[in-house]
């Protein structure tokens, strides 16, 4: 039998009723089921919501999801968000727009004009670390060119961050050695390699215990603005060794932002590395029950808020 023509009517704007019969069954599913730590919400432009294993993701074509062992794919232009609930992040689902409104990656704008030194001295045991001031501004963040998804640095998004202040080197061996309380403290000044996570928030604990201020690593948005900066170079050199950043690792959310500091919680760190090349862009995770990092050598670069300087 043919349907009806109030029938057709009502699905004449759909173009593929298999799609809509599998989506109202995932709805269905999806509402009997409980969500695990891997599981993402998917919410309809329609207003439709449904929870399934997210099991691919490409923020500019669409998301692939599995509910009661039921896989389908969607166009992202029908998806209005994806969320991990309770990793309380929201995934990058970017609005359409055209090439005209498209972000440009690495651009950025200085805006606050505060009065700060431009730079000052952070006594370390016996040695000095110069803090170099970073004005705050905005910047699009993110990489979409060449291996872009392979280093998860899209969507491209606008950031606004407060000025602050960032090593002009990472720690050495003797500082490192001296602020983990090493038995033995060598008089190396190379860049020590922090392996494990843990003795990073050591050894900043130790800092801003010593300093009597809030020193920390810097955010994953601080570290990218610092090396789109003119003086990138003079900082961060041709090392293409990995630092630490405070953030969690997510995937990017497409909304502005303003000074964010990632996930509220996570399973591991940001780390991030620069070179003269593309790899300013390359970000990574630690791993391990002890979380580490596991394929280069992991520097320190510290930071402070300008605001948190007395003058």
């Amino acid at each position: 039998m043919f349907a009806s023509p109030s029938v057709q009517i009502k699905f004449n704007k759909i173009r593929d009723m298999k799609k809509i019969l599998l989506v109202t069954l995932l709805v269905l599913c999806g509402s009997l089921i409980h969500m695990s730590a891997d599981d993402v919400k998917v919410t309809m432009k329609n207003g439709t919501v449904f929870t399934g294993e997210l099991k691919e993701f490409d923020p500019s074509d669409h998301v692939t999801v599995v509910v009661a062992g039921i896989e389908t794919t969607i166009p992202i232009s029908d998806v209005a968000s994806v969320e991990r609930p309770n990793a309380q992040q929201v995934m990058a689902v970017p609005q359409q727009t055209s090439d005209k409104t498209k972000l440009q990656y690495g651009k950025y704008e200085i805006t606050d004009t505060k009065e700060y030194p431009d730079s000052f001295k952070l006594k370390i045991g016996d040695q000095e670390l110069t803090m170099i001031l970073v004005r705050g501004g905005w910047f699009n963040m993110g990489y979409d060119g060449r291996h872009s998804l392979s280093w998860d640095s899209e969507p491209v998004h606008r950031v606004t961050l407060s000025s602050y202040y960032v090593s002009k080197r990472v720690l050495n061996c003797h500082e490192a050695e001296t602020l983990l309380k090493k038995k033995k403290v060598s008089n190396s000044v190379k860049p020590y390699n922090c392996k494990y996570r843990m003795d990073a928030e050591e050894m900043i604990e130790e800092i801003s215990t010593l300093s009597g201020a809030p020193y920390r690593l810097l955010t994953e948005a601080e570290w990218e603005y610092a090396a789109l900066m003119p003086f990138a170079n003079s900082i961060f050199g041709n090392n293409k060794k990995v630092e630490w950043c405070s953030d969690f690792f997510e995937e990017y959310s497409a909304a502005n932002q303003i000074n964010p500091q990632g996930p509220t919680s996570g399973k591991y760190h940001v780390l991030r590395s620069y070179s003269s090349g593309n790899d300013k862009w390359k970000r990574m995770q630690g791993t391990g029950k002890k979380e580490y990092c596991w394929n280069s050598d992991a520097f320190i670069r510290i930071a402070i808020s300008a605001n948190a300087i007395k003058p």
